[in-house]
Parts: structure tokens; sequence; C-alpha cells
């Protein structure tokens, strides 16, 4: 049983790994496509990077519901849209305080702030089917058709070093660079999911938990990377759009696609405890967004604070449960 044990954790390092250089690669290489189509930073970081980033989390959570794994699912998009605002939000803010534009305070947190609010509803009426999953995946689609419809003046904010874009990348290298690392992301995603599972069972920890805090934490990295290059390169539309377009994307779309695999059920203490807190970090991530425009330190420490206490409170009640 310990060589299982250490066999498993080997392979789940193994896979974060893999998925950290693949979602690296399928970021740098959408951003560099976006670039070539004159794509402003704002549009970019709500919809090409937040859905590159995403990537870990979707081909994940798929490979949990087509493996027969759904607590995995709801577990997973939980504790990454947590890690989201937490880590890429509050401990980004930390390390570096960035500004974001006041579209994104009437338009976007508003808009992700509403499908948390009925991602929690939903989850106490009834599982997740294949009838909410359709109608989450037309939510998204609509709201991605009306993000880029509604742009203003994207070569203004047309940048290649907001991105760490290579200047000489080409389409086709971009393109390729793109698939490398969705192939990369299927790997890594493969190895989590199976790992994760053996040593949960071992463990005697359900798959909500595993795909709450491991998986949740190792899908995150891409968003808390990027997050952090954009601030620290004073790009705050790159890093806010790429938080809240993950939030958004994770809400629905994974959710979406995954329900049409497998019915979702959701774990009684994420339902009742965990997702409302979820709403109450969103709701404060957007007050502090709409008081001065920007996320100070102070105000990042009581992000990040609030992720620490939420997530170790909820990983504790699972524990006992």
């Amino acid at each position: 049983m310990r060589g299982i044990m250490w066999c498993s954790s080997f392979l789940i390092i193994l896979g974060f790994i893999l998925l950290a250089y693949g979602g690296n690669c399928v970021c740098s290489g959408a951003s560099a496509l976006a670039f070539r189509l004159g794509v402003s930073q704002l549009v970019i970081g709500m919809t090409i990077v937040a859905i590159s980033t995403s990537s870990p989390e979707f081909i994940t959570s798929l490979m949990a519901a087509l493996n027969q794994h759904p607590e995995i699912v709801i577990g997973n998009i939980v504790g990454s849209n947590l890690v989201n605002i937490g880590l890429a939000g509050g401990f980004v803010a930390l390390v570096k305080p960035f500004t974001i534009t006041t579209r994104i305070t009437e338009q976007e947190l508003p808009f992700l702030l509403l499908v948390t609010c009925i991602f929690s509803l939903c989850s106490i009426v009834m599982d997740f089917g294949s009838i909410l999953g359709m109608a989450f995946i037309v939510l998204d689609i609509s709201y991605m058709y009306f993000i880029c419809k509604n742009e203003e003046d994207p070569q203004t904010n047309r940048s290649k070093k907001a991105l760490s874009v290579p200047l000489k990348i080409n389409f086709w290298k971009a393109l390729g660079l793109f698939f490398l690392g969705i192939f990369l992301l299927f790997l890594g995603a493969r190895l989590v999911i199976n790992h994760s599972v053996k040593i949960a069972h071992v463990l005697g920890w359900s798959d909500t938990l595993i795909g709450f805090t491991i998986v949740a934490i190792g899908t995150s990295s891409p968003e808390i990377m990027v997050s952090l290059v954009a601030a620290l390169r004073g790009y705050g539309a790159i890093c806010t759009g790429n938080i809240i377009g993950s939030n958004i994307f994770n809400t629905l779309m994974i959710v979406g696609v995954c329900a049409l695999v497998c019915p979702l059920p959701v774990n009684g203490y994420l339902c009742y405890c965990t997702i409302p807190l979820l709403i109450f970090l969103t709701a404060l991530m957007w007050l502090f967004f709409t008081t001065k425009r920007e996320i100070n330190r102070l105000e990042g420490l009581m992000l990040f604070g609030g992720f620490i206490l939420i997530f170790s409170i909820s990983v504790y009640m699972q524990m006992i449960a």
C-alpha cells in the first residue's frame, strides 16, 4: 500500500507539471493568436486567456465525468473558483496591487455574481442534469458573444508584452503551441484524476474532497501564474478579466458540458455552506473593485485571508463528515 501511495504521489506531481506547462503553452499560443487578430486586453482576458487557463479544469472535470466520478467535478469547480479569487486575486494583490476598468464593475462582476447565485440555487433544488447543462452552455456562449460584440476600440489595447508573447512568433507556431498545450493538459489530467482517486480511496477521502483540494489547486495554477504576470506588468484588465472570465467559464461551460455526460450531484456541505461563502467572497471582490477601481494590499489580504478560512473550514467539515 505504501508503494502505491508513493507511486501515485509521484505521478500526481508529474501530472501537475504537465498541467502547468500545458496551461502555459495554451495561454501563450492563444494569446499570440488573439494578438494577431487585434483583440483588446479586456476581451483577451475574459475570453481567450480565461478559457485557456481554465483548460486544466475543463479537461480534468470532463475526464472525471467520463470515468464516473461526478463528485470530483463540482468539488473541482467550487474549489477552483475559490482559488481564483483568493490566490489569483487576493494573493496577487498582496504582491502587486492592480487597477481595473469601469466596465468590469458594471458588467462582468455583476454577471459573475448572478451566475454564482444561479449555480447555488440550482445545486439546492436539483442535481445538474442534461437540460440544465445545456442551458448553462447556451448562457455562456451568449455572454461570450456579448463580450466580443460590445468591445470598444480593440487596437488601443493591443500589446504583445502584456501576455509575454514572443515577438517573432507567427500564426502557425502559435497554433502549434496551442495544440501542444491541449495534448499536455490531456495527459496531465489523466494522471491527476486516476491517481488522486487512488490516494483518496486509500486515505478514505471522498471524491468531493479530493476534487475540492488537490485537483482544484493544481488545475488553477495557470490562472495564478497569468494573473501574477499581468499584475506585475501593470495590465489590470488582463488580470481581472482572467479571474472573472475563468470563474464564469468554470461555472457555466464546464458544469454544463459535464452535466451532459452524467448527472452531477452536489455534496450537502458544499451546497449549503461552501457555495454560499463563495458568493460572499465574490461580492466582497466586487465591493473592493467598485470603491476605488482597484484592489490594494489590505483588500488583497482580506480576500486571501477569507479564502484560507473558507477553504480550511470546508476541508475540515468534509473530512469529519
